[in-house]
């Protein structure tokens, strides 16, 4: 004798579960009370050391890419750097740098890390690449080929 299923709900299994991150959506949820992000703030990269030692990229975007990718913001043309290593993300006037599932890892101060809430100073190592992440007056270019 064999028992009997109750009934269950019939589940659509071709629906999309899948929930992305819409930045978008997410700001018009913010509260009207909180400080919005300043425009004008300057931020920038600096690579200290590995190839193209001196550069300097000035992140006006939301989000900057890093990595080997053509498309990347901040190009690190180098095999220890992974095509999309990481990405830098601004958020009510602070940036995130996440790695982004990269092979060797992105490190700040020396710690490899998966996210995180970066400070002007900063030191990030990507592959060879050794950047200072810049806030603030310290960004702002001090010569006439800066930024």
């Amino acid at each position: 004798m064999t028992q009997q299923q109750p009934d269950l709900p019939r589940v659509d299994v071709a629906a999309d579960t899948t929930a992305s991150l819409d930045h978008d959506a997410l700001a018009e949820q913010l509260d009207a009370a909180d400080p919005k992000p300043r425009r004008d703030e300057v931020r920038a990269l600096v690579i200290t050391r590995g190839p193209g030692a001196g550069s300097r990229y000035r992140l006006v975007d939301d989000e900057v890419r890093i990595g080997r990718h053509p498309d990347a913001h901040v190009l690190l043309d180098d095999v220890t750097v992974s095509r999309r290593h990481a990405l830098l993300t601004a958020v009510d006037g602070q940036v995130i740098i996440t790695d982004q599932a990269s092979l060797n890892g992105t490190y700040v101060a020396g710690e490899r890390v998966d996210s995180h809430l970066l400070a002007d100073g900063d030191e990030i190592q990507i592959g060879r690449f050794h950047l200072v992440y810049l806030e603030g007056p310290s960004a702002a270019p001090d010569d006439a080929h800066g930024g």
